[in-house]
């Protein structure tokens, strides 16, 4: 998976119908997450995945961090479940994942994926989002190093990565 500029603007890469299962899973649980998220209920706001997404605008002044966060926390929630919900609709319909266990279902040629500038930074967005989502699960601490040493932090340290080389590819190719 590469995403490169085309000649029409938009940014273009092909996915292996496994990778977009895989960000199709992610962002559906990150659009759980967000739409879960009360920002009157100070121990919601206090969950360290939470905290990452809407952090402090002020860490060491509670009172105007609290004051900020409430007259901007509601439109960021907007912006990033639209974000995600665009992330989705460009990996397409998901009537192949639908519980069926046959793997015939799955189609094995890659799915392109073809994205518009506005698209492009949802994607930005969203890709972020999930990092930071998947850094608090592994207990990354803010000079990139993880703290969760058990086997499935190997997994969700594959997938942390695997988000920052599509963020990465797609960064790449709108500079080009």
């Amino acid at each position: 998976m590469e995403f490169r500029r085309e000649d029409t603007g938009t940014v273009s890469a092909m996915f292996e119908p496994i990778e977009v299962d895989l960000l199709r899973n992610v962002t559906s649980q990150l659009l759980q997450l967000l739409g879960a998220v009360d920002i009157d209920d100070d121990a919601m706001l206090a969950q360290p995945a939470v905290r990452r997404l809407l952090p402090d605008a002020y860490p060491d002044d509670p009172e105007a961090a609290a004051e900020f966060r409430r007259f901007t926390a509601d439109g960021l929630l907007e912006r990033k479940l639209a974000n995600a919900a665009t992330v989705l609709a460009a990996l397409g319909d998901d009537e192949q994942s639908t519980g069926q266990t046959d793997a015939s279902v799955h189609d094995p040629l890659p799915v392109p994926i073809v994205l518009d500038e506005q698209q492009v930074q949802s994607w930005l967005r969203t890709l972020t989002d999930l990092r930071l989502v998947v850094a608090d699960r592994l207990q990354i601490d803010p000079h990139g190093t993880p703290h969760l040493d058990d086997e499935e932090s190997y997994v969700v340290n594959d997938i942390y990565n695997w988000l920052g080389m599509v963020q990465e590819s797609l960064v790449y190719a709108i500079d080009a």
